[in-house]
């Protein structure tokens, strides 16, 4: 990984979708910034059409782990043991492990597409094909962007499924594509909201996250919401590996 130049960086596309005013602008902002892009000019890369910013990702690589030693199991006499051995070889077991997880950078792209602009469905599909996660926003003071949602995901899963998975899926059935959805203004609610059942977060099988999305410590270190976000990436990063876009 050392010898790894800009140039050799693979990169995960995430897009975000959601009706005009719900925060994607500033989501977007808030989820490319990072130590290596403190900045909005060092993570733009916008297009035409689009509002692009980008930020590194560090994808673990478990390959190589060591086997767990057998004194780690709970149903192993020598589990309940605390002489000074075990110790030792859990030490080095952890010393081992953390040698074995390389750290793989990603480039990550978050995709916002501008609203005043119109752009002709072939250059949409044509980015949908390449799209390895989807982040899904509403406004949590109006549950009618939550409700059209569905709509707005229909179009990029149809293309996914067919360019990615090559073959149509149900739209909403589980491990389709990672999903991640987001309800924004948080500071703003008065009475926090019961999360709904039927919510298309339960749905969908996939995480949510509430927050105001002018706060920079949304995602801060260890945080719940750094958990998710990190876990999403990841999945994103796999769905890349295991269902490369196919070229045209």
């Amino acid at each position: 990984m050392a010898q790894q130049t800009i140039q050799h960086v693979p990169t995960a596309r995430i897009l975000l979708l959601g009706e005009a005013g719900v925060g994607k602008s500033q989501l977007t902002d808030l989820l490319a910034r990072s130590v290596d892009t403190p900045t909005p000019s060092s993570r733009s890369v916008g297009d035409v059409w689009w509002n692009v910013q980008v930020r590194l990702h560090e994808y673990p690589s478990n390959k190589g782990m060591p086997p767990t030693p057998e004194w780690t199991s709970s149903s192993s006499p020598s589990s309940s043991s605390h002489s000074s051995e075990p110790c030792g070889s859990y030490k080095q077991f952890r010393s081992r492990a953390a040698s074995a997880c390389e750290m793989i950078p990603y480039f990550v792209e978050f995709y916002d597409i501008k609203s005043s602009m119109r752009m002709a469905r072939e250059h949409r599909n044509r980015l949908y094909r390449n799209i390895d996660g989807i982040i899904l926003v509403y406004d949590l003071l109006d549950m009618r962007t939550h409700d059209s949602l569905h709509d707005l995901l229909y179009h990029p899963l149809r293309q996914i499924c067919r360019y990615r998975h090559k073959r149509l899926r149900p739209i909403l059935r589980r491990r389709h594509v990672p999903i991640l959805v987001v309800g924004t203004k948080l500071d703003m609610l008065k009475t926090r909201r019961l999360r709904r059942s039927g919510g298309i977060a339960s749905q969908l099988g996939t995480e949510e996250i509430l927050l105001n999305c002018l706060d920079t410590d949304s995602f801060a270190e260890k945080s719940r919401n750094e958990g998710k976000l990190h876990k999403f990436l990841n999945n994103a990063v796999d769905f890349k590996q295991f269902f490369p876009a196919r070229r045209y």
